[in-house]
């Protein structure tokens, strides 16, 4: 099984459902954590390995283990990318209820000659005017699930609450995704502070030309 290091080199995308399993031992009762890529949502003992109870939690993007407690870990993130087919059916729009709220999705591979147009409301993801592609999906955890059969999270340490899902938008499949446009934004708004300061630079300026002719003229 895959360390959390591994994982996260080897590009392993969670489940569908936004879970992965992991391994962490506390050696000698020593305190062992591992780091992911996203916030945890909430994690759980799938299957313990020690006869030491120990505990365990989790903080951000930490899972730990302390008092010598080695388990398989279930572990689930607040938001998470996965991949989901759709084809436009002689051009009708075609929906897929993704089961969680969609907080973003852009086009990983197109099977179709036409464009068409996709987008997403809630957790439904739609594709329209014969556009068939693989969607690569941004999804985000509105609730915590409920423990798997075998598991436990009595030790755990519940995390912040995940992030609010984004609202409905609409694509072309040539259009600028979400985060380009957030993006873009915020140059805008920093080339916007720079002009500010340099304005207030040149005025400045502007005062010690007209203080220093003053002098020269004395």
């Amino acid at each position: 099984m895959l360390n959390a290091v591994q994982s996260m080199l080897t590009g392993e995308k969670p489940s569908r459902d936004g879970y992965s399993d992991f391994q962490l031992a506390s050696v000698n009762h020593a305190h062992a954590s591992l780091r992911f890529g996203g916030t945890i949502a909430f994690a759980e003992v799938l299957t313990q390995h020690s006869k030491a109870s120990g505990s365990f939690g989790w903080d951000g993007k930490e899972l730990w283990v302390a008092g010598g407690l080695r388990a398989t870990f279930r572990v689930y993130f607040c938001q998470w990318e996965t991949s989901f087919d759709l084809d436009s059916v002689d051009l009708q729009r075609t929906e897929l209820d993704l089961g969680h709220e969609i907080q973003a999705a852009t086009i990983e591979t197109q099977r179709s000659k036409r464009s068409g147009t996709f987008g997403w409301t809630g957790r439904t993801l739609w594709a329209d005017e014969g556009l068939r592609a693989r969607f690569n999906v941004v999804l985000c955890r509105q609730a915590t699930p409920p423990p798997s059969k075998g598991g436990t999270a009595v030790r755990g340490q519940r995390s912040a609450a995940a992030p609010t899902a984004a609202t409905s938008r609409n694509h072309t499949a040539s259009g600028i995704s979400a985060e380009v446009m957030a993006s873009l934004a915020d140059r805008g708004e920093r080339l916007g502070a720079l002009s500010d300061q340099s304005a207030a630079l040149a005025s400045d300026a502007e005062g010690f030309y007209n203080l220093a002719k003053q002098l020269n003229r004395r």
